[in-house]
């Protein structure tokens, strides 16, 4: 067999990581050494989140192959990727075993992984030296030694780089690299690194011959060429003279330059599926550069394909920088969101409260409340339309609203009353809140309003059946004309209101059937005999085993209110 040890692999050895049995070990385009064991019957490999191996290389198709235990066997299969799946540098056309030892390629110049099935450790001091000393034989002995650097010290270069990438990552410091290797290989007197913006490619480092950092304010390229280039993917290699109708450009004849390079940068950028041109190596001189072989351009291309893996890890880097920022503004937005919540419950004899809360995502649109005013105890419970921020947005406004609309009126459907005439100044036509507002008095008499709000129940102790309390108005803030009427509310001794929104009854299993409002309707039944405190466990233990760890659909919201006189 014809070994085949590029600089990637060379490298992965002078790791010497022991394996263990059975897995998967690779580098990452980071230079970072990665490992996945096969704990599954079938693992999948692909650049989608979803997939048990996620790459994010531009060559790995959203799901590129698997990896298979079929009996006493191990088998890869290409899932019909764009770029091929190879063992050992042979395409698998369908499906092919694999053994201890084979590497595994996702796309021929994509990331390649080893396959490891047997506890063993890697003889790194000789398989090391064996394989650098195979390679550099190997290419040795197709290289010409013309031009003032060797062919070899040219693929010195591309190792140091790969080492240097390998080991650690600074994005200045790894194009540093880039650009030091291209002039060297080129012999051009500049070189720079352009990322692409909105405005279109622009400064991201520069280098001169003599290793000296260009600022910002010495940037200056051919326009004509780097257009091109970024127009059609293709790089262009002018070294001795420039030719055709880019002779004739004015930026060219302005900076008296007679050669050009440049190179495009593609990368998968976290908005797109593909590759594209995110960047460009561009070099130029005044005077001519190398003779360029047909190796020095492959190795020029090399070295912007790396230089494409540190666009795609310095986007990633900036997007998880952009995410954990969000993240964060999130978590103050939640913490406030919160603290408009009850920090406990209020006592209010003889009524025995127990609320819960659990947004869908960090921010909900559920809210409740107590409020305790001429001796009687309010409480609200709401569902403001939508999701997330929105929502979270609409739920503090309301709330807010709601204790300054208290502080005027004690009467519920004077509240809600103001209430809608407020919401309906402020927010748009499409967003609404529905609400149930009750009020009760020591003596278990009271009066409620709902508006829009799913149906409420009252749990009887007396004859142990569930009464409906009947839905009735409209949403808040669709309606500037609309009108909210009180209902009397009497809670019994041993009585227990329930108050909850939908997300409790939509909450859905992982076959996608709802937990419903039979399903609830009987679970109270059977449990607020026992009290609220029982009650309230119940219905979180049925909500848990019901949907088994599905996600929520909704906020999941409830108040229990029980007359323990």
């Amino acid at each position: 067999m014809d070994l085949d040890f590029g600089p990637s692999m060379i490298l992965y050895f002078l790791q010497g990581m022991p394996t263990i049995t059975p897995r998967l070990e690779w580098k990452e385009i980071t230079g970072e050494s990665a490992s996945a064991p096969l704990k599954s019957q079938t693992t999948l490999i692909g650049r989608r989140a979803d997939a048990d191996v996620v790459l994010s290389h531009r060559l790995v198709s959203r799901q590129h192959a698997q990896v298979s235990h079929e009996g006493d066997s191990w088998i890869v299969v290409d899932l019909q990727s764009t770029h091929g799946t190879f063992v050992n540098g042979n395409q698998v056309e369908q499906r092919q075993s694999l053994r201890h030892g084979d590497r595994i390629q996702l796309g021929r110049e994509g990331i390649e992984m080893l396959f490891l099935l047997k506890e063993a450790t890697i003889d790194t001091t000789l398989l090391s030296s064996k394989a650098i000393d195979l390679s550099m034989r190997k290419l040795a002995s197709v290289l010409p030694e013309t031009g003032e650097y060797s062919e070899l010290e040219k693929v010195s270069c591309l190792l140091d780089f790969h080492y240097s990438f390998g080991s650690s990552f600074s994005a200045e410091k790894t194009f540093h690299h880039i650009l030091k290797s291209a002039l060297q290989i080129s012999g051009a007197e500049r070189a720079f690194v352009m990322r692409k913006d909105k405005e279109g490619y622009s400064y991201a480092l520069g280098l001169d011959s003599s290793d000296r950092i260009l600022a910002e304010a010495d940037f200056q390229t051919s326009r004509s060429v780097v257009e091109q280039v970024a127009r059609t993917g293709k790089p262009v290699f002018m070294t001795q003279g420039i030719q055709g109708d880019l002779a004739a450009q004015a930026s060219i004849v302005a900076m008296n330059l007679r050669a050009v390079a440049c190179v495009p940068l593609e990368a998968i950028s976290h908005e797109h599926e593909t590759a594209s041109v995110r960047g460009i190596v561009y070099l130029d001189s005044r005077k001519y550069m190398h003779s360029l072989s047909g190796l020095d351009e492959k190795l020029l291309s090399r070295l912007a394909d790396d230089a494409g893996r540190v666009l795609e890890k310095l986007e990633l880097v900036e997007t998880l920088a952009e995410r954990e920022r969000i993240e964060q503004e999130l978590a103050v937005a939640e913490e406030t969101q919160r603290t408009l919540l009850p920090k406990e419950l209020p006592e209010f004899r003889p009524y025995h409260l127990r609320a819960f809360c659990r947004p869908t995502r960090q921010l909900g649109g559920d809210f409740y409340d107590f409020i305790e005013a001429g001796g009687q105890l309010a409480g609200v419970l709401a569902d403001v339309s939508g999701k997330g921020i929105p929502a979270a947005l609409l739920s503090s406004l309301t709330l807010g609203a709601l204790n300054m609309e208290f502080r005027t009126s004690s009467e519920p459907h004077k509240v809600l009353n103001g209430l809608n005439k407020l919401l309906c100044q402020k927010t748009p036509v499409n967003r609404f809140v529905t609400m149930f507002l009750f009020q009760l008095d020591a003596r278990g008499k009271g009066r409620y309003v709902s508006a829009g709000h799913n149906t409420t129940w009252v749990h009887r102790a007396r004859t142990g059946e569930l009464e409906d309390l009947t839905s009735g108005g409209i949403p808040l803030g669709m309606f500037p004309i609309a009108t909210y009427e009180a209902v009397p509310l009497e809670l019994e001794p041993g009585d227990t209101l329930v108050v909850y929104s939908d997300g409790l009854t939509d909450a859905e299993n992982p076959a996608g059937e709802e937990l419903g409002e039979d399903r609830v309707r009987q679970l109270i039944c059977a449990a607020a005999p026992k009290g609220a405190d029982h009650l309230e466990r119940e219905l979180l233990n049925a909500l848990d085993a019901f949907t088994s760890g599905t996600a929520q659909t909704d906020d999941i919201t409830f108040l229990l209110v029980q007359n323990a006189r």
